[in-house]
């Protein structure tokens, strides 16, 4: 082999390492934002079910009083651990690890109050997101370290 040929075969090795580096790089950061998306969506989602279940009577299967579980579970969610947590499918491998907080349920809050608020977290998102529902209906997102 003659000394061009093995200095193609070194260069060609070179620029492969480099882009086999830059790709896993890339793909690192696309699992972290994937990751981050998923808790933020899974939140909205959480507090959208929540708003949807107090506007109705409970007659129909609304949310009338303060139970963190039993609101989550009118609403249709699985608790994890028999708490007020429900975890986010695809993220983190298990709900133990990626998992949203019903911190506050309060139905009857005056106007400037919060009525619900979730928060989200995830090993592999790099924030967590906390999502409140006021007692005008607005919703607004959160996001922390």
């Amino acid at each position: 082999m003659g000394q061009q040929q093995l200095l193609l075969l070194v260069l060609s090795t070179v620029i492969v390492g480099l882009a086999t580096v830059a790709g896993i790089q890339a793909f690192s950061e696309n699992q972290e934002q994937a990751a981050q998306d998923a808790i933020t969506q899974r939140a909205i989602t959480v507090i959208q079910d929540l708003k949807g279940g107090m506007s109705k009577p409970a007659q129909l299967g609304g949310i009338t009083g303060t139970g963190k579980k039993s609101a989550l579970k009118r609403v249709g969610y699985t608790l994890v651990n028999g708490s007020a947590q429900v975890g986010i499918p695809g993220v983190s491998g298990n709900d133990t690890n990626a998992h949203c907080n019903l911190d506050k349920l309060a139905p009857g809050a005056s106007s400037g109050d919060n009525t619900a608020k979730v928060t989200c977290i995830a090993p592999d998102a790099p924030n967590n997101v906390v999502v409140s529902l006021k007692a005008n209906g607005n919703i607004s997102t959160n996001v922390s370290q």
